[in-house]
This record gives C-alpha cells, structure tokens and sequence, in this order.
C-alpha cells in the first residue's frame, strides 16, 4: 500500500502500510492520517514556505509522531520560542534536530541528509523496501541576475550533492519545479533524473503554477523520463 497526497508547495504526505510520512507541510488542508500508524514529520529547513509550527497539533491526535527537522529550525527559533508557541516540552524533546550528511536510525525507518544548496537539507528516507527522496530546497538555483560564477559554484555544489544517490535505487523523488527560474526552471530536475535511477517524480516548489508540467513535458530533454513524473491531474484538486 502506498499513498501521496500533495498538500501545497512543497508539502506532501506518503502512507506506507505502516507509518506515514508528511514532509514540509507550511499551508493547506491535511489528510486524515492513521491514528494506529506512526507519523513522522520532516521539516527541511526554516523557511516559513517549509515550515510550520501547526505540525506539533498532530500530536494531539497521533500518540506516535516523530519530529525530524532541519538543525537550522532550532537556531531559529531555539527552544523558549517553541515553548511560546505551545510546543510541550514532552513533545519538544521528540523533536530530532538534524545537519546534512547524517544517518539516523529510527528502528522502522533510516534517515539520510543532504546539504541544501539553500537553508537546511534534503532527506532519503528509507522505509518499508523504498527508498523516499524529498529535496527541500536542494536544487540547481541559477539566477539571471546572478554572476556567472556564482551561477556555476551553485550547479557544482548541486551535481555533487545528488552525486551522493548516483546508486540509490529511488522509489519516490519530490523535486523543486520553480517558474521563477525561467528558462532555467527544469535545470534542477533534468539533471537529477538523468542522473539518478528514480522510477516515480512529483514536482513541487512550482507556487501553484501547474503550467510548469506541461512546460517540463515539452522539453525534448524530459523524453527519456517523462512518464516517471507525476501528471497535474494529481494535484489539481489540492489548489
């Protein structure tokens, strides 16, 4: 068994037959979860797109939820303001606070990090047989605006992160599709599907612009990949 929901930007959220996952939830209705099932929350970074404080209301609600975050969420905010913000100190201290390039072991599931080429990390979460990607913020961010070489340290600083999965075999990617970049919006996930062996994509980080998945499949580039990624029929009745 297995179901993603996509909740808004870059929010989803993946049941297993055992546990759900919800990944960088900041707006939107979520889905009726499991109380029997184990939840855990991942958060890649702080920034209020990615983020959000009403992810600690699941507890009331799921006896067994696991707070994964980015280390950059608690220098943020550290620990006082989540206790202003109702964060119980019994739930405050499930909370595991992570830095790029670590492996946490959960019991049911494992836990890998990238760095971010922005704030925070990325996470490959393995679970059940799959292996789940959830890019955050990491991704190719080249600018118009930006010089040319800060432009090409951003595009090797990304290439050698996603080097990192060369060989994972990837059940699951969520992957930046960012208009914003213009002609430059499906540099990111180009790259990593051609460079990885990932067999299901769902974009995201697109600010409600569904036009990108018509864009992306019109890129002669996208062919060798196209039906691997998910179709915005699947998103549509979540904007």
């Amino acid at each position: 068994m297995e179901r993603i929901t996509y909740i808004g930007h870059s929010g989803f959220s993946l049941e297993l037959s055992g546990m759900v996952l919800l990944f960088d939830y900041f707006e939107g209705a979520m889905p009726a979860f499991s109380p029997e099932k184990p939840l855990y929350v991942f958060a890649s970074h702080a920034h209020r797109d990615h983020f959000n404080f009403a992810v600690f209301d699941l507890v009331k609600h799921h006896p067994n939820v696991t707070y994964i975050l980015s280390r950059d969420i608690r220098r943020k905010w550290g620990a006082a303001a989540f206790e202003k913000r109702g964060v119980e100190k019994a739930v405050f201290e499930r909370i595991r606070f992570v830095r790029a390039h670590e492996t946490h072991d959960f019991g049911e599931i494992k836990v890998t990090t990238l760095d971010s080429t922005d704030e925070g990390v990325a996470f490959l979460v393995s679970a059940e047989g799959k292996n789940i990607f959830h890019a955050g913020d990491l991704h190719d961010w080249v600018w118009d605006d930006k010089t040319e070489a800060g432009n090409r340290r951003m595009t090797e600083r990304f290439r050698a992160e996603i080097s990192c999965l060369a060989q994972i075999p990837i059940d699951t990617a969520f992957l930046v599709l960012d208009p914003r970049q213009e002609g430059d919006f499906a540099r990111g996930f180009d790259w990593f599907m051609r460079h990885t062996d990932t067999r299901r994509a769902y974009p995201m980080h697109f600010w409600n612009d569904l036009s990108v998945f018509s864009s992306l499949r019109a890129l002669p580039e996208s062919a060798p990949y196209r039906d691997k990624v998910a179709a915005e029929e699947e998103y549509r009745n979540k904007q």
